[in-house]
């Protein structure tokens, strides 16, 4: 091999080691591109997936807030209009603090004045669709359709609904009513008849009958017409008849 020969192998050599070092440049490139993609890709995916969860939850709570207003109980169902209407007539509709124990503060498994555990707000979730489902179906199944139906039905609808309280130990009504502070100036022994079922079960239903609903003059209307009473005129009613 003559010298000329050997420089021009030498050259190829060298040409060779460059190309192969420009190749390996250019494919750590290409992968620290892909990996800072990857990055990015990832955190955007993140990104967008707690948007959306904020979005869903707040959506879900809104939800859950809209079904368990006195409008919506009340404002979709014929059949609630007895209810409503004699919930006006209650002792709750109208206080003289101006507070109004609605549908979901006495119907809905929780303590009024008291926060939720995330295990309390999922049963009362399902207490919102058990109750609902009641009233619901009936509508549908045409067994609430009319108040003469709705009539015969309301023992049974209403002894379930006490059972219920009952086994809860009205905890609905211990949420906003304190047994340990029951303090009445006219009546003094108030207060020493409720400090007794502060640890005992109780059923407040039993003294206090139209607490919740007061369906004297509901049933009155139904019976004498065969119609529902108009809830908007219940408060209206109540007061002209207590002039009399």
């Amino acid at each position: 091999m003559n010298v000329r020969a050997a420089l021009h192998r030498l050259y190829l050599i060298l040409k060779s080691n460059n190309m192969l070092s420009n190749f390996t440049l250019e494919s750590e490139k290409r992968e620290y591109k892909m990996s800072q993609t990857g990055k990015w890709g990832t955190f955007w995916i993140l990104v967008i997936g707690i948007v959306v969860g904020i979005l869903c939850t707040a959506g879900l709570v809104g939800v859950v807030q809209w079904a368990g207003t006195d409008k919506f109980c009340t404002g979709w169902c014929h059949s609630m209009d007895g209810v409503t209407y004699a919930w006006k007539q209650g002792q709750h509709a109208r206080t003289p603090s101006g507070y109004t124990a609605g549908c979901s503060d006495c119907h809905l498994l929780n303590e009024t004045n008291r926060p939720l555990t995330p295990v309390a707000y999922v049963e009362l979730l399902f207490a919102k669709a058990k109750a609902g489902s009641i009233s619901g179906f009936g509508e549908l199944r045409g067994t609430l359709n009319t108040p003469q139906m709705w009539l015969e039905k309301r023992p049974e609808l209403s002894k379930a609904v006490n059972d219920w309280m009952v086994s809860y130990n009205f905890r609905n009504c211990r949420g906003c009513h304190n047994l340990a502070d029951m303090y009445n100036a006219k009546n003094p022994m108030v207060a020493k008849m409720h400090a007794g079922f502060i640890d005992k079960p109780t059923n407040c239903i039993m003294c206090h009958k139209t607490a919740g609903h007061n369906y004297k003059m509901a049933d009155e209307i139904i019976r004498a017409t065969g119609k529902w009473p108009d809830p908007a005129k219940a408060w209206e009613q109540a007061d002209a008849a207590a002039k009399k």
